[in-house]
């Protein structure tokens, strides 16, 4: 989750919860809080869990969940122990959960009845928690199901830029330098994928974003680019530039470089020697 940007992840939750009312928290892998909007907990949870023993029935529900998610990958609705509804979902990168999406302390039905859980507060508590539980919010529990996945995707999507914008080496310089030392082997799109971590179709989106061009594209020209150099800088045999440029037909190669600059390899060379 480290390539979230956090001040776009607050301002996606704000407008989310401007849009649905359902309050959200976003977590790390690890089960930490990352974000949440508008607060961590509704004035009714906050005091229930002022209480030691429906602390620790809050905190079992919440860990129950997330080993729910982690272990199917999928979206999980529940209702507390304290009748209300909550769901966890995971955000999924290329099969892994790389976070969490919490959305809870809601009734998903108008009349959920606090007075199941009335007997178990102290006496002197229940009716400023009966108010307080009044208050919640009512969301049916199909609309929070659709909410987060909504938020799912964009969440994700936040996390493949910040993916691309990390602190670790912006991707296009990182592509670029891939393709550099492996211009003499078989370049994929696959071998691409595999080696970034990335999807076919996120590959594509960052060659165009970046390059302006698809990977194959792309790949040709650092080809021909690499070829230039090495007719201009050395005295090396065309077929075995061209074999170090990772297009060992030499038939091929010579048809693309003509095709390219408008003229042969040895034509090429020629002028660099005149």
């Amino acid at each position: 989750m480290e390539a979230y940007n956090l001040k776009k992840m607050q301002e996606l939750l704000h407008d989310f919860y401007y849009l649905t009312k359902i309050k959200i928290c976003i977590y790390d892998s690890a089960g930490n809080e990352l974000c949440f909007y508008p607060e961590k907990l509704t004035p009714f949870c906050a005091m229930l869990r002022e209480s030691t023993e429906m602390e620790e029935r809050c905190r079992d529900c919440d860990r129950h969940a997330f080993a729910q998610c982690k272990r199917t990958h999928k979206q999980y609705v529940y209702t507390c122990h304290a009748g209300l509804t909550e769901g966890i979902s995971p955000i999924l990168y290329d099969d892994r959960i790389i976070g969490y999406i919490a959305v809870g302390q809601i009734k998903s039905n108008p009349l959920a009845d606090f007075e199941a859980l009335a007997d178990q507060i102290p006496e002197e508590r229940r009716d400023a928690l009966r108010r307080l539980f009044r208050e919640l919010p009512v969301t049916e529990e199909e609309k929070i199901t659709c909410a987060m996945r909504i938020l799912d995707a964009c969440t994700g999507y936040e996390y493949l830029k910040g993916l691309a914008r990390s602190a670790e080496g912006q991707i296009d310089l990182r592509l670029s330098a891939y393709v550099d030392e492996h211009l003499n082997e078989e370049l994929t799109v696959r071998a691409l994928c595999t080696h970034f971590h990335l999807s076919h179709s996120e590959i594509y989106s960052i060659f165009r974003e970046y390059f302006e061009a698809t990977p194959a594209e792309y790949i040709k020209a650092r080809r021909l680019s690499k070829a230039c150099r090495l007719l201009r800088q050395t005295s090396l045999p065309i077929g075995e530039i061209a074999r170090l440029c990772g297009i060992p037909d030499y038939n091929y190669f010579s048809k693309i470089f003509k095709r390219a600059l408008s003229m042969s390899p040895r034509e090429y060379q020629k002028n660099r020697e005149a």
